[in-house]
């Protein structure tokens, strides 16, 4: 979901060293992010050091995509490069895509990241590996290697209400791009094969 105005969008923001400073700045512990956008000052003012932080790991690669059949695209702002909105307004995900330079803190302290924000208990280092490593693997259209990381398999089978997500991480030359579907458990659910469908069509142009 697009932050309120006013909002800086914490949960965008990667886990590695180059934003460090930016999370601690708001107050984050521990290196978890937080569950929420993190309030700016009136007007959504950022200041000087924080923008060019900001301006320094986004990046806008000349990326063109397929709208799933269904979905409602909306230009992006801010981070996101895209916003969609699937087709069922009573549980509907949203999806957005979002492109950083370099390496963006890599598979692992994001997937960590993603199962702090959905309330998922972080798996100790061998059950990690294994999950992250039965993650289904895709190419993108251009042939790029994908993994999309699919949280609602860590979630009670009969909780279709909870807060989930399916994220894809898609390594580019000298960027990453971060496809990212959020909404209940049942949504999520009900359009995975839209979203691999989504991530598949990613090309640069």
């Amino acid at each position: 979901m697009m932050p309120m105005s006013g909002e800086l969008d914490m949960s965008a923001i990667p886990n590695d060293d180059i934003h460090a400073s930016l999370r601690k700045g708001q107050g984050e512990a521990s290196g978890a992010m937080p569950m929420t956008a993190v309030r700016l000052p009136m007007g959504g003012a950022v200041d000087p050091q924080t923008q060019k932080m900001l301006e320094a790991s986004v990046a806008r690669p000349p990326l063109s995509w397929a709208t799933p059949q269904g979905w409602t695209e909306t230009p992006g702002g801010g981070m996101h490069l895209v916003n969609f909105t699937s087709a069922d307004k009573d549980a509907p995900a949203e999806c957005t895509i979002i492109s950083l330079g370099g390496q963006a803190g890599g598979l692992e302290s994001n997937v960590t990241r993603w199962m702090q924000q959905v309330n998922i208990a972080v798996p100790e280092a061998p059950a990690m590996e294994k999950f992250l490593a039965a993650q289904k693997k895709i190419k993108t259209k251009d042939g790029f290697d994908a993994t999309i990381i699919d949280l609602t398999q860590l979630q009670p089978k009969d909780d279709l209400e909870s807060p989930s997500m399916a994220a894809t991480i898609i390594m580019l030359p000298d960027m990453t791009v971060f496809v990212k579907m959020t909404g209940s458990r049942g949504a999520v659910l009900k359009n995975r094969d839209q979203f691999q469908t989504l991530c598949e069509s990613l090309k640069l142009n």
